[in-house]
């Protein structure tokens, strides 16, 4: 079964220098979703230290990119209906986590985070720790 990152995940490989320790002990095969890729990108572009983003592009560019996987309409299709059954049941979800874990759903993949932010989702969603 294909296994999503996500940005939870990168981030700590940026900061320990690379990700191969963070997916060593799962099988794979590995993507970024697209809003990984847009939400790490994010956080590397506010008023940080030069050296701190400059090494967030870095890994971004060496290792990240390749991984990156485009974001399509049976994933649109899931965010939304996820997006209503949140607001039906009166619960919120921010936006990049909301399509992250579109994503995951309409593929029936796993993700791998190191936080909690999709714990409610853990019923739906086979999440992985490194």
């Amino acid at each position: 079964m294909p296994v999503a990152i996500d940005t939870s995940v990168l981030i700590a490989a940026e900061k320990l220098g690379s990700i191969e320790s963070l997916i060593a002990t799962h099988a794979g095969p590995f993507y970024i979703p697209a809003h990984v890729a847009a939400e790490f990108l994010v956080g590397t572009h506010p008023p940080a230290k030069e050296h701190l983003r400059e090494r967030a592009r870095r890994i971004y560019e060496n290792e990240f990119r390749s991984l990156v996987d485009a974001f399509d309409e049976a994933d649109a299709a899931q965010l939304a209906a996820l997006n209503a059954e949140l607001r039906r049941t009166g619960k919120t979800m921010g936006f990049y986590d909301a399509a992250i874990a579109a994503t995951v759903m309409a593929r029936q993949d796993s993700l791998l985070v190191v936080d909690g932010d999709f714990d409610r989702l853990k019923d739906r969603i086979e999440l992985l720790k490194p």
